[in-house]
């Protein structure tokens, strides 16, 4: 991961493995200090939900803002990214 003290929000993205976060999440949130930024995560799975994903990133990400994960629909996510970030839909 590249510096990151510049960044207020960082978008994190990765797939469900087995009902949580796969461990290279696990180690990545682990070696590097968070602590007062925004994580948006995005999260691709294949039906069953975020399992415990979100609570795994909270435990290994300490002190960091963690918003709502998005899962893989893309229509409900999209608007659910909107609305977490204050803005509108652009026009069409």
């Amino acid at each position: 991961m590249p510096d990151q003290s510049s960044y207020e929000t960082v978008f994190l993205g990765f797939p469900i493995w087995g009902m949580t976060a796969p461990s290279v999440i696990r180690s990545l949130l682990s070696q590097h200090d968070l602590s007062g930024k925004t994580l948006v995560p995005f999260i691709a799975h294949g039906g069953y939900g975020l399992g415990n994903s979100l609570a795994v990133i909270a435990e290994h990400a300490l002190g960091a803002r963690l918003i709502d994960g998005f899962p893989n629909n893309a229509t409900r996510s999209a608007r659910r990214f909107e609305r977490s970030l204050g803005g509108s839909r652009a026009s069409r």
